[in-house]
């Protein structure tokens, strides 16, 4: 029985490719499963467009893990016996393509509606301008990424994408992508900054500020954007985008899962880091901000000194009392004193 020959360089690098894709994609799908649990078990009354949204999100989150779990299983059990010196695309990785720009057009317009929101509302020429520049991007992308799902679908090789034109189209796709994400980022650092809302919770320590940065300004989109792109454009004949296409979506949508759930609890409903502080914590002082702490500590020192004023003034008018009671009895003991006395000598001289 002779031996298996060995695994070209070419074959050890695509399975590599698709089981590092494989592995950080699952492990950030039990990350997606774990935020939208508790998601629904904090926001229980939030309203019913994001709960749709944060559904649909999760639905095509585990489908894409579904899909390139049966993309694993396809390379790496039914296909063993074969030589792979080159990835040929599955219908099933296809789909998993078409559901991820899907999944990245709902991201980018939940993010213009943020913007919508943070840069001024609708009475704000600023705000509508970021947003359609954003949504415009987002529709390009999502467009050009529809054609790239089609041409795989047409050529089925993956290093068919070395050919110009297929090249073009996705790089306009991802570009447009990765314009979009820029955008989102700067508005919403220029939008939440301090000095707009300063009565907005401030982060305190690395892992919060990280946090915040990341999630709530969409520093993650922009990276996982950014070297997809760089990844495609550079090597667009090597599989190593594959791996960064697996993985993308999950950063997509852990990203809105996590802005989500670092909101405030407010009767069950999230309420957004912009949103007044006097309607967040009503009862609890230690967990406002120094400002507002400062503000409730005056505001405690002013109402005791005044009722420290309305029980002094009160005490002064208790002693004002008796002093007017005390002096009213002196009158009336001298009053009588004298009428005696006036009697007493009447009845003498008689």
């Amino acid at each position: 029985m002779s031996d298996p020959s060995p695994s070209s360089p070419a074959e050890s690098e695509n399975l590599a490719v698709i089981f590092l894709g494989f592995t950080f994609a699952t492990f950030l799908y039990g990350l997606s499963f774990f935020q939208m649990y508790l998601y629904f078990s904090r926001y229980s009354r939030d309203y019913i467009g994001t709960k749709v949204m944060v559904v649909i999100l999760f639905i095509l989150d585990t489908s894409i893990t579904g899909l390139v779990s049966q993309l694993l299983y396809h390379y790496l059990i039914t296909m063993i016996d074969v030589h792979m010196e080159v990835l040929y695309a599955t219908i099933p990785f296809c789909i998993q393509v078409l559901l991820s720009v899907i999944l990245t057009m709902i991201v980018q317009l939940f993010f213009a509606a943020r913007l919508y929101t943070v840069c001024g509302g609708p009475t704000s020429i600023t705000s509508r301008f970021v947003s359609v520049v954003v949504l415009f991007c987002a529709f390009i992308a999502f467009v050009f990424g529809l054609a790239s799902v089609v041409q795989i679908f047409q050529q089925k090789q993956l290093s068919a994408f070395a050919m110009p034109t297929m090249a073009i189209i996705a790089e306009i796709s991802q570009g447009f992508a990765l314009v979009a994400n820029i955008i989102i980022f700067i508005a919403m650092c220029w939008s939440l900054r301090p000095s707009r809302y300063p009565d907005m919770v401030r982060p305190v320590g690395v892992f919060e500020n990280l946090t915040v940065v990341f999630v709530g300004r969409a520093l993650g989109l922009v990276i996982i954007q950014l070297a997809y792109f760089c990844t495609f454009v550079a090597l667009p004949g090597k599989p190593y985008w594959v791996a960064v296409q697996m993985v993308a979506p999950k950063i997509y949508a852990n990203t809105v899962f996590g802005l989500l759930n670092t909101r405030e609890v407010k009767h069950g409903i999230g309420l957004n880091e912009e949103e007044s502080m006097s309607d967040r914590q009503d009862s609890q002082i230690n967990g406002l901000p120094s400002a507002l702490r400062f503000r409730s500590m005056q505001i405690t020192k002013q109402s005791l000194s005044f009722s420290q004023q309305g029980e002094n003034s009160k005490g002064s008018g208790i002693e004002e009392a008796s002093k007017s009671y005390t002096d009213d009895q002196n009158l009336e003991s001298i009053h009588s004193h004298c009428s005696e006395r006036h009697a007493y000598d009447k009845a003498s001289l008689s």
